[in-house]
């Protein structure tokens, strides 16, 4: 055997040691929040991450543009994420600083939509690295909503501009106002307002675009529709729409 394949084999044995020392677990580092949202002239954001386990983890983070199994080396989002990777005590906080990069030209009326990664995986020490155990490596993903500077209304008005109607048995949804509208339940009720079916896994609708879902059962006889949207916060806000 050559001596650099030989190298890259120890190489490849040191590291599968080194990460198959803890026992099994699911991780539990947190981020503050379930999104995340950029101002245009925000110079940063402040992202907190929190690890309230008795043991310590490593985290890595990174963005993309639209890529859901992309990876730290092939991240394509137009942020830089500080630090990219870091470690994070029993019970102890880490801040991580977003910036835009400025190397994409976005929209000036509407959002623009982008992901934000991280990595975790529990921490290791000397007394651990010759237990034959396993690591688990979980990753999360949130989105990231790059927004313009005076847009045309205010995101708590984006009720106003979604409308609805019924086409083939199909339940259409147009979103005219410039904030992606991310859905979290829809319903249609009867005129009687007793719900008579449900949308299948609503969508999140990008602005000034429009989607058509189906329902569980027929709902020719709808007369309204009940729908939830997720606000800035994280918080299901519930509307209705008459047909």
């Amino acid at each position: 055997m050559h001596s650099s394949c030989l190298k890259k084999l120890i190489a490849s044995i040191i590291l599968i040691s080194s990460v198959t020392y803890s026992s099994f677990s699911l991780a539990t580092v947190t981020m503050v929040g379930n999104r995340i949202i950029y101002p245009a002239d925000a110079k940063e954001r402040m992202l907190q991450f929190s690890n309230p386990d008795n043991i310590p983890y490593m985290v890595q983070v990174w963005t993309d543009i639209n890529t859901p199994n992309s990876k730290p080396e092939s991240a394509d989002g137009p942020f830089i994420a500080t630090p990219q990777l870091f470690k994070i005590e029993s019970n102890q906080g880490q801040v991580v600083r977003l910036m835009f990069n400025n190397k994409l030209s976005l929209p000036t009326d509407r959002e623009s939509l982008f992901h934000f990664n991280f990595l975790q995986f529990p921490g290791v020490d000397d007394s651990q690295k010759e237990q034959n155990k396993i690591v688990l490596l979980v990753t999360s993903r949130l989105k990231i909503f790059y927004r313009p500077k005076k847009l045309s209304l205010a995101p708590e008005e984006i009720s106003e501009k979604i409308k609805f109607k019924l086409s083939n048995n199909k339940l259409e949804v147009l979103n005219n106002s410039p904030y992606y509208a991310t859905f979290d339940k829809v319903e249609l009720l009867d005129t009687n307002k007793k719900v008579i079916t449900t949308v299948k896994n609503p969508q999140m609708v990008a602005p000034f675009s429009s989607d058509r879902w189906s329902a569980q059962t027929p709902m020719m006889n709808a007369a309204i529709v009940k729908y939830s949207l997720i606000n800035d916060f994280g918080v299901s806000i519930n509307y209705q729409f008459s047909l």
